[in-house]
């Protein structure tokens, strides 16, 4: 990609507009559409920063696709023990009308006749058609926890029925080629899907066997006087009663933070505005509040940006960058999808301010561009001790969590409880969701055993009695807060 063609793309100010479904096309304004697109973006998962969103138009307008390009084909048993139900889910997406490759679909607050079913991220790219439904290379596994189920009852009725309901939310995530990343400066595209579809349910296929070994389990569960089902019971009890405890001290506590900022081209001029979103957590009653320092100066830690920024010869606007808090449960987006700031504390409006950030430290990756394949190294700031961030709140009331004392050693492989926001500003309202990970010390860094979801980084890694373990940042790691606490004014 080069410059001369950057500049051209800057002046047109970047007007592409992606229809999945219906081509690409180039458009000489923005249009309605489009500026609405434009406003959506920051609703966006975290891991998606940055990307140009495009939602499909409603059905009934001329050249219009199906409102979900995702087919959900059906589901099939494929495990089943004391603790949880596992189904696979076939999955295909609806012909477009040009060549184009799906890089990632995620998935958010998926349930299956309204029970709660974790469905794993598909991140294997694979092409789409411009003449038959194309299925995804593997089916999702799909898990049902029976500790996480108030009653098993929608669990034994679904097994026996031939259809089931699957509602929630997805990301698709489009691989552009070189043109069109040219167009929308090197962005990414995302289609946020509502899924709400009727899924066949074939359940055992036929094999009485299998289906008899299902309901057994099932049954032994239900059966107040088991031993399986007492086991069951106490489990769910308690992690009902831990969560409730620990949402009651933590939930007041957390905030949804997002970072707004743009990379400007000197020579032309233009600009393009890029988000982020993260967690924080208050610790102090003067309203000190800790986050990741990716989750305000994300410009230094993705690298696509940076190498964008590198290639392109951009430069970080400095007047363009804006922080923005909403406490747990306020509303973070109004009707017209563009951030409500009602609630919120707003470096604009000076009720939030950056307090102190750990030193910069870079450090050279080497870096493979997904859609070029061009290599490069990079240098990118460094994570775990280097991505730690103090904000100061101001004009309100606020309950800090309490930090673990410096002589805590936390068990091998034992469990916490991570507290955050997955998938930053993709919902009108800050609702946070609370997860138990499983922990390993590594030294100043805990690792936990999956990989944050977009919009966790920042988030706490608590203790089951709701004390501070540690600060989660990228990936799998948390920072431990014995390392947390120096930074701290």
């Amino acid at each position: 990609m080069k410059p001369s063609a950057i500049k051209v793309a800057s002046t047109a100010r970047w007007s592409w507009v992606l229809l999945l479904g219906a081509g690409f096309w180039v458009a000489p304004y923005l249009t309605p559409a489009a500026q609405k697109e434009q406003k959506e973006e920051t609703q966006l998962p975290a891991e998606l920063s940055g990307a140009k969103v495009y939602r499909l138009p409603e059905e009934g307008k001329p050249g219009a696709p199906a409102k979900d390009p995702i087919i959900y084909r059906g589901l099939t048993f494929k495990n089943i023990n004391t603790e949880q139900l596992v189904l696979k889910l076939a999955v295909g997406i609806r012909p477009v009308d040009r060549e184009a490759t799906v890089r990632r679909i995620y998935f958010q607050d998926i349930r299956a006749n309204g029970v709660p079913v974790h469905l794993e991220t598909f991140d294997s790219e694979f092409k789409l058609s411009k003449k038959d439904v194309v299925d995804l290379p593997a089916p999702l596994a799909c898990t049902i926890v029976f500790a996480e189920v108030d009653s098993l009852q929608p669990v034994k009725e679904m097994v026996n029925q031939d259809k089931v309901r699957i509602t929630g939310q997805s990301f698709i995530e489009v691989k552009l080629n070189a043109l069109e990343k040219l167009a929308v400066r090197g962005k990414r595209v995302v289609i946020p899907v509502d899924v709400n579809q009727e899924v066949p349910l074939e359940m055992f296929s036929g094999n009485p066997l299998l289906q008899m070994a299902a309901e057994k389990v099932l049954d032994l569960l239900a059966d107040p006087s088991s031993s399986a089902a007492m086991a069951l019971a106490r489990e769910h009890l308690a992690r009902i009663t831990q969560d409730r405890t620990l949402d009651s001290q933590a939930r007041k506590s957390l905030f949804l933070i997002h970072s707004e900022y743009a990379l400007r081209d000197p020579k032309s001029g233009a600009s393009e505005k890029f988000g982020q979103s993260g967690t924080g957590f208050i610790i102090s009653a003067e309203g000190k509040l800790l986050t990741a320092k990716r989750v305000l100066e994300p410009w230094k830690f993705d690298p696509q940006i940076v190498l964008l920024m590198a290639r392109d010869h951009l430069e970080l606007d400095p007047k363009s960058t804006r922080l923005t808090a909403w406490p747990a449960d306020a509303t973070a987006l109004a009707a017209d999808g563009n951030p409500d700031m009602q609630s919120a504390f707003d470096s604009e409006k000076q009720t939030l301010r950056v307090l102190a950030t750990a030193p910069d430290r870079l450090e050279t990756q080497d870096y493979q561009d997904p859609d070029s394949g061009e290599k490069t190294q990079l240098s990118l700031h460094a994570g775990g001790e280097s991505d730690v961030a103090v904000l100061q709140l101001t004009g309100g009331t606020f309950q800090p969590l309490t930090l673990v004392e410096p002589s805590y050693t936390p068990s091998p492989a034992g469990k916490a409880a991570l507290f955050a926001f997955p998938y930053g500003l993709s919902r009108a309202q800050a609702v946070p969701s609370l997860s138990w990970v499983t922990t390993e010390a590594q030294g100043n860094t805990l690792r936990i055993d999956r990989a944050l979801n977009p919009g966790e980084s920042g988030a706490p890694l608590l203790t089951s009695e709701g004390q501070v373990l540690g600060l989660c940042t990228d990936s799998n790691t948390c920072v431990s807060v014995n390392v947390v606490k120096k930074l701290i004014p």
